[in-house]
């Protein structure tokens, strides 16, 4: 996808309650919670996700790579609310290497989606600075990024490695 580009930040989440209050004093737009099912693929580079939820289903074949602290995405297939067909291909053509389920809030603040995640008993955040269209700098999509981070007191301390999927 030539188009997209996005740079990403993934924490650990202590108190969620908190962070969903100082979401909502930010004005944040709530989307809604998805309780999703990711299946996860073999591939030769990057991840490749199949995603069914309540709110997103799709297929995704995404790699993200370090840059500057956060996480830099290059998407090279993002199909949404794929056909039976698509689902079917997929399963035939790849090996599947796990399955992770999570209850996703869903939350936007500009161009940044801000996901809230319960996996097991744990709490995590996701922030994602996305532009579709290639019309925001780099530098300026890691700056806005870096904001909402701010905005939302996530530490460096509390980063880690984007994905749930156990290697």
């Amino acid at each position: 996808m030539e188009n997209y580009q996005d740079f990403t930040i993934k924490a650990s989440v202590k108190n969620p309650e908190e962070l969903k209050a100082r979401l909502q004093q930010l004005g944040a737009e709530f989307i809604g919670v998805d309780d999703q099912i990711d299946h996860y693929f073999e591939t030769d580079r990057g991840k490749l996700k199949w995603r069914q939820g309540t709110i997103e289903n799709l297929i995704t074949h995404y790699e993200r790579r370090p840059q500057q602290g956060l996480e830099h995405t290059t998407v090279y297939r993002y199909e949404v609310n794929p056909g039976s067909d698509a689902i079917a291909e997929l399963q035939q053509a790849h090996t599947l290497l796990g399955i992770v389920k999570k209850q996703r809030s869903i939350f936007w603040l500009a161009e940044v989606k801000i996901h809230l995640d319960k996996v097991g008993e744990s709490f995590f955040v996701e922030l994602e600075a996305i532009d579709r269209g290639k019309r925001i700098k780099a530098e300026e999509l890691q700056a806005r990024c870096r904001h909402v981070q701010k905005l939302l007191g996530v530490s460096e301390e509390e980063i880690i490695p984007t994905g749930y999927l156990e290697s």
